[in-house]
């Protein structure tokens, strides 16, 4: 079984590097016409920050797998 970081820092960074993505494409669109591609965009860019976002809070709250140094 594959051992999990210790930290779960990165999972936070990495979600709010999507959602920092997702807000500055909003932004750059702004007074744009509204087209269905820039929705379909911001809809899949805000998914996956919200996903990224509850892998990274689950990370916080399962349990570390003891570690047994003594052998």
């Amino acid at each position: 079984m594959p051992s999990r970081s210790g930290s779960v820092v990165p999972a936070f960074i990495v979600a709010l590097l999507a959602i920092a993505f997702a807000v500055v494409r909003g932004v750059e669109w702004l007074g744009q016409p509204l087209r269905l591609v820039h929705l379909v965009t911001l809809v899949g860019l805000s998914m996956t920050a919200g996903v990224l976002w509850c892998h990274a809070v689950l990370g916080l709250k399962e349990p570390r797998p003891e570690r047994n140094d003594s052998q």
